[in-house]
């Protein structure tokens, strides 16, 4: 009596563990309070990976007094930042959907929506999120259900 009921507490511990929380979602914290100031492009999608403090500043700084918003503080021996921006003459909404890795390879789904088209100036709406530090071998990025770009043996910094 006492094997079966340990027998049924096992298969019961692992059905749970199957089922609790869907494997390989990673948990990721939204970055807010930034603004970008890197360097003008001609592309319209930047991606960047992030790994430390000195390449971070290349891009962000904390938004002027004036639009004071809560400020990510970001523990870079923890975590990397993964990020998107759109850049041009267009104005977007983006949002975080999921992070995934599945064997060494890391995807990050979010979502857009155009909301403005054909400014007369430039425009760059950055998407970053923190995600834990690990050995990924390659990053996907999923917009809209569509994969968008993907990098391989990526160091850091930006894919270009």
């Amino acid at each position: 009596m006492r094997t079966h009921f340990k027998a049924i507490l096992l298969s019961s511990l692992l059905l749970l563990a199957f089922t609790v929380k869907p494997q390989g979602d990673i948990n990721y914290h939204h970055v807010k309070g930034y603004h970008f100031i890197g360097e003008e492009s001609e592309r319209t999608d930047i991606f960047l990976i992030i790994h430390n403090e000195k390449e971070w500043r290349n891009f962000f700084k904390p938004y002027p007094g004036h639009y004071v918003k809560e400020v990510t503080n970001i523990d870079w021996n923890k975590y990397m930042a993964v990020g998107i921006i759109k850049y041009g003459n267009n104005a977007w909404t983006m949002q975080a959907k999921r992070v995934e890795l599945d064997e060494g390879e890391l995807s990050f789904e979010y979502a857009s929506q155009k909301t403005d088209e054909g400014l007369v100036w430039k425009n760059a709406t950055p998407l970053v999120v923190l995600i834990p530090k690990g050995k990924y071998r390659t990053l996907k990025y999923v917009e809209n259900s569509i994969l968008v770009r993907k990098l391989e043996n990526f160091t850091g910094k930006r894919d270009f």
